[in-house]
C-alpha cells in the first residue's frame, strides 16, 4: 500500500541490542531490557602531540519496545581518564576524570537518545531518532550513507520523519536535532498512482526532488554547504523474485554562484535486486555520473564528518569549498543480507560502495558488514571508510567482537582509526581500542 522502497538506497539501521538470551520474551506487550557494560579504552587525546590516553567506560542502557510501533534505548558511555599522557588533560575534564570532550556541547547530550521509533515501516507515517549509521535520503543523490556519530568527539542525536499523502512521498532528515547542522527533505512522486488506476502502473515511476543544507555550527564549525538535485525512477521489471530499476538524475550546488565553475552533475544507472530464496536478499546499483566543480553526488556520505573539515587527507580544504576537475566517474553499490532465521545459522549483513573518478583517478570506498556466527552467541560489525585511497589518503575503520559467555553475561571487544578535528579546521588520527563486560536481563 505504500510503495516501493527506492533500492538504491541502504537505509540507516537502528542500533541492534545485543540480547541472545535463550528465553525470548513474547512479542506482546512492553518488552523491557536492562544492560550495563564496564571496562577499558585506549583513546587518543585528540588534540597536540595527540598522545594515548586510558579510560574507564560504564555504559548504561534502557531499553523499551511495544509491539512493532515502537521503541525506545536511552544510554550513554561515561569515560573516565585513568591515564592522562601529553598534552595533559586532566585538568580540564568534569571532576578532574569524566572526558570533557564527550560532553562539553550542547548537541552531546542528544547521546543519551541511542533511538527511537515511532511507527511502523509499512505505515503511512513512521519516526526515528537517535545515531544514524548508514542513512541514505530516497536514492541517495545527495545523502548516501550518512553516519552522524563517526567522529569521537561529537555525538548528536538525528531525527528521520517519513510521511505518504496519497501518491507523495515526504522524508525529512536533521543529523542532529539540537543544532544548526545537515538538514535535508525529499518529495518523492509516484506518477504511476497519479497518472493511472492500474495497480500494475503503481510504485513504478518515481520522480524526486531532494535539497541538504549544511549549516557547519556544531561538532565543531565548518563552511555552509547546500545542494539540490531532481531524479526519476523507472521499474522496468518487477516480480517475486526480481526487480529492475533505471533512473537518472541532475543536481546541481544551491550556494555558488561562479560562471567559470560547472557546480552541477547528472547520473544515469540501473538497480537490480534479486530475492533468490526467501533468506536471501542481494541488491546491485551500477551509475555513471557527470560532476565536478563544487558538485558532487552522494555529496553528504560516510565520512562526510571529517570531509567537511578536509575534503581529503588531514589538512586539506572543506568539501564545501574542493574544487573537482569536470569529470566522469563510475560508482558502484552492493548490498547483501542472508538470514535462515535459526540460531544455529550463520547471519550476514553487508554493503559496500565505491566510485572512480576518471580524469584523477581518485577511488572512494565504503564497506560495513554484520555477522552473527552460528550458535547465536557471537556478534561481528566491521565498517571502513576510504578517501582519496591514490593520492591523498584517508581512512577510518570501527571493529567490534560480543560474545555470551552465559545468558545474562557477555564480553566485547573494540579496535578502530579515529579522527579528531582541530579547532584549526584540520584532523588529527589516531589508533583506539577496547575490552569490556556486559551484564543484561529483559523481560
Amino acid at each position: 500500500m505504500i510503495g516501493a522502497l527506492v533500492l538504491a538506497s541502504v537505509l540507516h539501521q537502528a542500533p541492534k541490542v545485543f540480547v541472545e538470551t535463550p528465553a525470548a520474551p513474547a512479542e506482546e506487550g512492553l518488552q523491557f531490557q536492562a544492560a550495563l557494560e564496564v571496562g577499558g579504552q585506549a583513546l587518543p587525546s585528540g588534540t597536540g602531540v595527540n598522545g594515548m590516553d586510558v579510560f574507564g567506560v560504564a555504559f548504561p542502557r534502557l531499553s523499551v519496545k511495544g509491539g512493532d510501533e515502537f521503541e525506545f534505548e536511552l544510554g550513554a558511555p561515561l569515560r573516565v581518564r585513568l591515564l592522562d599522557q601529553e598534552p595533559l588533560q586532566l585538568e580540564q575534564d568534569y571532576g578532574g576524570r569524566l572526558r570533557r570532550q564527550d560532553w562539553d556541547d550542547r548537541s552531546d547530550f542528544a547521546q543519551i537518545l541511542r533511538n527511537l521509533r515511532i511507527g511502523r515501516d509499512d505505515g503511512r507515517v513512521q519516526l526515528r531518532a537517535g545515531a544514524f549509521s548508514n542513512y541514505s535520503l530516497g536514492a541517495g543523490w545527495l545523502v548516501n550513507r550518512y553516519h552522524n556519530r563517526i567522529s569521537p568527539d561529537y555525538h548528536p542525536a538525528g531525527g528521520n520523519l517519513v510521511a505518504y499523502l496519497g501518491p507523495t512521498r515526504v522524508e525529512l532528515f536533521a543529523s542532529d536535532v539540537l543544532a544548526a547542522r545537515l538538514f535535508a527533505a525529499e518529495v518523492r512522486l509516484d506518477l504511476g498512482r497519479v497518472l493511472s488506476a492500474q495497480d500494475t502502473a503503481h510504485d513504478r515511476f518515481l520522480l524526486s526532488v531532494d535539497v541538504a543544507h549544511d549549516f557547519g555550527q556544531a561538532g565543531g564549525t565548518a563552511p555552509e554547504l547546500n545542494a539540490a538535485s531532481v531524479g526519476f525512477q523507472a521499474g522496468v521489471l518487477k516480480n517475486d523474485t526480481l526487480q529492475l530499476w533505471l533512473q537518472a538524475a541532475a543536481g546541481a550546488r544551491a550556494d555558488t554562484l561562479i560562471e567559470s565553475v560547472p557546480d552541477y552533475g547528472a547520473a544515469f544507472g540501473v538497480v537490480v535486486r534479486g530475492q533468490p530464496q526467501e533468506s536471501v536478499d542481494l541488491t546491485g546499483r551500477l551509475e555513471a555520473r557527470r560532476q565536478g566543480g563544487r558538485f558532487r553526488f552522494g555529496f553528504f556520505g560516510a565520512g562526510y564528518e571529517f570531509a567537511r573539515f578536509s575534503g581529503v587527507g588531514l589538512s586539506e580544504q572543506p568539501l564545501a569549498e574542493e574544487l573537482l576537475p569536470g569529470t566522469f566517474s563510475g560508482y558502484g553499490e552492493f548490498a547483501a543480507s542472508v538470514s535462515p532465521g535459526g540460531p544455529e545459522d550463520l547471519e550476514l549483513t553487508a554493503s559496500a560502495s565505491g566510485e572512480y573518478f576518471v580524469s584523477t583517478g581518485r577511488v572512494d570506498a565504503d564497506a560495513m558488514l554484520q555477522a552473527h556466527l552460528p550458535g547465536g552467541k557471537t556478534v561481528a560489525e566491521l565498517r571502513v571508510i576510504l578517501t582519496d585511497l591514490t593520492l591523498n589518503p584517508r581512512y577510518s575503520a570501527a571493529l567490534e567482537v560480543r560474545h555470551r559467555f552465559l545468558p545474562a553475561v557477555y564480553g566485547l571487544a573494540t579496535a578502530g582509526r579515529e579522527h579528531f578535528p582541530q579547532a584549526e579546521g584540520n584532523l588529527r588520527h589516531g589508533f583506539t581500542a577496547g575490552l569490556g563486560v556486559g551484564v543484561d536481563f529483559q523481560r
